[in-house]
């Protein structure tokens, strides 16, 4: 039976207080045992990187699942507010996808960004889930704000659940 690789990946940027959640996930899922067909990974580098990385897996490492989390500002959500959606893999126009290559190589990190650039280059599986935590704090530091703190063991949990469900076969 061929294997069934899922990726974690945690997007975001480090020391900027909630927007290093992505971060202090995957470094609490390094304790679990997730088994060897789960790889958590950074992939908060430029998006373009993380593509030619993605088309380097040999073929028996070729992810079937993507599960990333990133912290995000969206409108309408507290700070600390988990969402969780499977990715629409709706690619924008050659002009947006062009603008998110321009904005990648400048340093921006971006999770949309990624998806699109991911996405115009066919390189994510069909299953790609996106946890997003809302963020409070922007400032540089270490410390999560209060709200995105208290968010913490629901989404390393949620992320967890996600893993072990993917791994039973659901």
């Amino acid at each position: 039976m061929a294997r069934s690789l899922t990726l974690v990946g945690a997007l975001g940027y480090r020391n900027l207080r909630d927007h290093s959640v992505a971060f202090e996930v995957l470094e609490r899922l390094s304790k679990a045992d997730l088994g060897p067909d789960v790889v958590l990974e950074d992939v908060s580098y430029n998006p373009i990187a993380v593509v030619q990385w993605l088309q380097a897996q040999p073929p028996d490492q070729q992810f079937q699942r993507v599960i990333v989390v990133s912290s995000i500002e969206r409108a309408g959500r507290a700070p600390g507010a988990v969402s969780t959606y499977e990715w629409d893999r709706v690619v924008p126009s050659d002009a947006l996808v062009q603008q998110a290559v321009t904005e990648a190589v400048t340093g921006i990190i971006s999770l949309d960004n990624t998806l699109v650039i991911a996405g115009y280059f066919g390189v994510l599986p069909a299953s790609v889930t996106i946890v997003e935590i809302e963020p409070l704090e922007h400032e540089f530091g270490d410390q999560l704000s209060a709200e995105v703190a208290r968010a913490m063991a629901s989404v390393v949990t949620l992320v967890r659940d996600m893993v072990h469900e993917r791994s039973l076969g659901a």
